[in-house]
């Protein structure tokens, strides 16, 4: 068959992601003898003629769509990017009656209600290296549907699910077949490495699970060191990226690959996100900074033993204060990110996280993200806990964004709790501010005309700080709506 695959995602909020799922997806289909196109869509301007033109030219057989974010997951400025999905999907109907078949991060959280928002055939729910072709196989008559494993299609009226099964083991993305590489790094982009699939903690509001399962796979530290090597060969990324879920745990698989990278004497700039504080130790900071990260995303969401409790965190404040203080003396730029407003939320553990990050982090290498509310997805223990609180109905879709905040603070007051620690440490933003301005374009193409190493976030703590930006953020501070 002839298949076009579409990667959906123009969102470039802190780094513009590449598509490493859909690269696995494209591999494993083209090795079943499809012939396999890959549309990215990252920096289109006119999604619709692209994805029209992309149809005409190929006269795919089947349609599959990447979608990454159901939206931003941010309250004060929700963005609803299955909307412009909608679109894309309505476009290529136009042109074609070739099958759609719906794939990535999004669907596998919102399973049967992405073909209730969206005008699609099929979905792929979990990993999609076995399910797309076996499903590519049904279409042409020679499996059923219902014997093919996290799929998602259409019957008398109905959308029926199959469950999902997690591959034993999986190898490199083979990105570099399916990507203009170049188109990213000029925006700033890091070329993305999966060290392993599955995440076994259970953060109440995290629906990682949804697409990865709680069952940790691990490929071995050679075979990763393996696939950095040959790309640096042949592509030459400026930095490369471990975008699993949580890079540290467990913290001896993270010290290996570090220890891997060192032995062969590799020069490369590394990042990581998803740092957690369960599995940090100066043992793994200084192989980190051996190994070449320059920064990493470090996720405790509080510095409140109520809260930390409250979210399942598994760790205590005292574990965040040992994380502040080795990240600060590794040297390694970190960004960190907060949540406020969860179930249990107060005015007395709101302070304890603020006054954290003004105790701790106020460093010209740290930069801390605020997100005020949290975004329920289905599935999680928060959306279960949301509708036993009544803030949800009794059986919430949440293909459109909902958030949870605690009814024992106002939000009013927690963003000016903000705005003035942001006065006082001006490494501090909220996640409404980010819309990737003028000012941050312009330093990021600076920073890239100069062949500097992204990701290009790390600076922010110091362009925080140049005259007039401080006197800006305090003339025009974040309000509850904008």
């Amino acid at each position: 068959m002839r298949v076009l695959l579409v990667y959906s995602n123009q969102a470039r909020d802190l780094l513009p992601a590449p598509p490493i799922g859909l690269s696995y997806v494209a591999g494993a289909t083209r090795r079943e003898g499809h012939d396999v196109r890959v549309l990215d869509l990252l920096k289109s301007r006119r999604p619709p003629d692209d994805l029209r033109e992309a149809v005409r030219a190929f006269a795919p057989a089947v349609v599959g769509f990447s979608v990454r974010n159901i939206d931003n997951v941010i309250r004060q400025r929700p963005v609803w990017h299955l909307g412009d999905v909608a679109g894309m999907l309505a476009a290529v109907r136009r042109e074609s009656r070739a099958p759609i078949v719906l794939g990535g991060p999004a669907v596998s959280i919102l399973g049967a209600a992405a073909l209730t928002h969206l005008d699609a055939d099929f979905a792929v729910v979990g990993e999609g290296e076995e399910t797309f072709p076996r499903l590519l196989a049904a279409i042409d008559g020679a499996q059923r549907y219902e014997d093919i494993a996290g799929l998602c299609y259409r019957r008398d009226g109905t959308v029926r699910c199959t469950p999902p099964v997690l591959l034993e083991r999986f190898g490199a993305s083979g990105m570099q077949a399916w990507i203009d590489w170049p188109a990213y790094e000029r925006v700033g982009g890091t070329w993305t490495v999966q060290t392993k699939r599955g995440c076994p903690l259970t953060c109440t509001y995290c629906a990682y699970p949804a697409i990865e399962g709680r069952l940790c796979r691990r490929r071995s530290a050679e075979e990763v060191v393996d696939e950095i090597e040959r790309v640096k060969v042949r592509v030459g990324p400026r930095t490369f990226e471990i975008v699993d879920s949580t890079f540290n745990v467990p913290p001896e698989h993270a010290e290996a690959i570090c220890r891997e990278i060192i032995r062969r004497g590799l020069k490369i700039n590394l990042t990581a996100m998803g740092v957690n504080p369960l599995g940090v130790s100066e043992t793994l900071f200084a192989l980190m900074r051996g190994a070449g990260f320059n920064s990493m995303m470090i996720t405790p969401e509080a510095a409140s033993d109520v809260m930390l409790r409250r979210l399942r965190k598994g760790f205590t404040v005292e574990r965040v204060c040992e994380t502040a203080r080795l990240a600060r003396e590794s040297g390694i730029a970190s960004a960190w990110f907060f949540l406020l407003g969860g179930p249990g939320e107060t005015r007395e553990t709101v302070e304890e996280t603020v006054s954290f990050v003004e105790r701790h982090l106020n460093a010209r290498h740290c930069v801390s993200i605020f997100m005020t509310g949290i975004r329920v997805l289905p599935g999680t223990d928060l959306a279960r806990q949301a509708v036993g609180e009544g803030h949800l109905p009794t059986e919430p879709e949440l293909a459109k964004p909902a958030f949870y905040f605690s009814p024992h603070v106002d939000e009013a007051w927690v963003l000016a709790r903000i705005n003035r620690a942001i006065t006082r440490c001006p490494g501090i933003v909220h996640a409404a501010e980010e819309g990737h301005s003028t000012y941050e374009r312009l330093v990021d193409r600076a920073l890239c005309t100069l062949g500097v190493a992204p990701p290009y976030w790390r600076f922010l703590p110091i362009l925080l700080r140049v005259p007039p930006v401080p006197a800006l953020r305090r003339r025009y501070p974040l309000t509850a709506a904008r």
